[in-house]
C-alpha cells in the first residue's frame, strides 16, 4: 500500500491526543511522534488531496497544521549541508519558468544556519535553474515547504492551499487549579481502576507516606475523610481540604486505637518493601475483615523478584495478596492489591 506523508503540528504535550485524532479520522493511518515536541508524522493510506480534505473539513481539537511531505533529506549542523536540498526533488520538472514560488522553512534544533539562510540558498538555486520567480510576500503559484527536525528535513513542493492551518481547541491539559500535584495522582487513579475498587462516599481512608499529598488529594475527592500520615508537610492546597486530617508523624507512631476504624489503607512509602509491609500489618486491625489496601513495592535494586517476594511474605499474616500489577505510571515499583484477612495479627 502506498502512503502519503505529512508533518502535523499540535500543542506540546498533546502528541498522543493528536495521534488518536488522526487515526480516528483516517482509519488505517499511521501516526508517530517526531523528535521535537508538538510534532507528529502522519502516513495516510488515502491520497494527498483526500487526506487534506478530510482533515480540513473535520472538527478537530488537537491539530494545528498539516503539511505534505515528499522527500526526507539528512542535514547537519554546518551550512554546507544545505546543498543536499538542491537535489531533494526534481525541481526542473516541477517548477515552470515564470511561475512564482515562496520557500517556507520551519527549523527545529541547533544549527550553524537559520531558516533565512536555507530559504535564500534554496530560493536562489531554484530561480537560477528553473527560471521560476521567488517571492517573499503576496500570493504565489507554488510553495516550497521545508520542515527541519535537527538532522532531518522534510521537503515538498505544494500548492499554497495544501498547507492546512486549523485552530487549536486544546492547548493545555488541565484547567486552572486542576493540574495534578505530581505523578502519584495518576498512580492512585490507575490502581483504583485496575483493581476495580469501588469506594463509597461514606468511607474513611488512611494514607501512609502521604506527602506531598497526591494520593490524599485524589482520595479526598472520593471519600468522606482521609487521614494522611507523614512527618513531612503536605502541599498547602491538599492540607487545606476540609476532609483531610494530617498526622505529622512516622507510621510507627500512629496509635491505632486513637485513630479508629478505616475502610481503606493506602501505602506509597518510599522505603524497602519489607519495612512498608510490616507497617501495613501494624495498621491491619483498623480495617474490617476483607477490607481493601493498596501498597507499592519500591525496587531499590535490580533484585526486584526477591524484593517483591519478601514484601509478600511479610504481608502474609495480615493480608491476602489479591493481585500484583505493574501500572503505567509505576516506574521502578509495582502495586499490590490486598484484603485484610479475617483474623490477622494484632487483633
Amino acid at each position: 500500500m502506498d502512503f502519503c506523508e505529512f508533518v502535523v503540528t499540535t500543542a506540546p504535550g498533546f502528541e498522543g491526543d493528536a495521534r488518536r485524532e488522526l487515526r480516528r479520522l483516517l482509519p488505517g493511518a499511521e501516526a508517530t511522534n517526531l523528535p521535537m515536541r508538538g510534532n507528529v508524522r502522519l502516513r495516510s493510506p488515502l491520497g494527498r488531496a483526500e487526506t487534506l480534505a478530510i482533515l480540513r473539513d473535520a472538527t478537530t481539537w488537537c491539530i494545528a497544521s498539516i503539511v505534505p511531505v515528499e522527500a526526507a533529506v539528512p542535514l547537519r549542523k554546518d551550512a554546507g549541508c544545505l546543498d543536499a536540498l538542491l537535489t531533494a526533488l526534481p525541481w526542473g520538472e516541477r517548477l515552470a519558468r515564470g511561475q512564482t514560488f515562496v520557500v517556507r522553512c520551519k527549523r527545529r534544533g541547533d544549527h550553524e544556519w537559520d531558516s533565512r539562510d536555507l530559504q535564500r540558498a534554496l530560493g536562489r538555486f531554484l530561480e537560477a535553474t528553473t527560471g521560476a520567480v521567488a517571492q517573499l510576500v503576496g500570493e504565489t503559484d507554488r510553495e516550497v515547504a521545508v520542515e527541519v527536525f535537527q538532522n532531518q528535513a522534510y521537503v515538498s513542493l505544494i500548492e499554497p492551499s495544501e498547507r492546512v492551518t486549523k485552530e487549536l481547541q486544546r492547548t493545555r491539559k488541565y484547567a486552572p487549579g486542576t493540574r495534578p500535584l505530581n505523578r502519584a495522582e495518576f498512580k492512585i487513579r490507575e490502581a483504583i481502576d485496575a483493581f476495580g475498587i469501588e469506594l463509597a462516599p461514606t468511607w474513611r481512608a488512611l494514607d501512609v507516606g502521604a506527602a506531598p499529598g497526591g494520593w490524599t488529594k485524589v482520595l479526598a475527592g472520593l471519600v468522606a475523610e482521609v487521614v494522611a500520615v507523614d512527618p513531612a508537610e503536605l502541599d498547602p492546597a491538599v492540607a487545606a481540604l476540609p476532609n483531610v486530617r494530617h498526622l505529622r508523624c512516622r507510621t510507627e507512631a500512629v496509635d491505632p486505637q486513637a485513630l479508629g476504624r478505616v475502610d481503606l489503607i493506602v501505602d506509597d512509602m518510599n522505603v524497602e518493601g519489607v519495612e512498608s509491609a510490616q507497617a501495613l500489618c501494624t495498621l491491619a486491625p483498623l480495617l474490617p475483615p476483607g477490607g481493601p489496601a493498596l501498597m507499592t513495592v519500591k525496587f531499590h535494586s535490580s533484585h526486584w523478584r526477591r524484593l517483591l517476594q519478601e514484601a509478600k511474605a511479610a504481608l502474609e499474616p495480615c493480608y491476602e495478596v489479591v493481585r500484583v500489577k505493574r501500572l503505567p505510571h509505576n516506574r521502578d515499583e509495582t502495586t499490590l492489591f490486598l484484603k485484610r484477612r479475617p483474623s490477622s495479627q494484632g487483633d
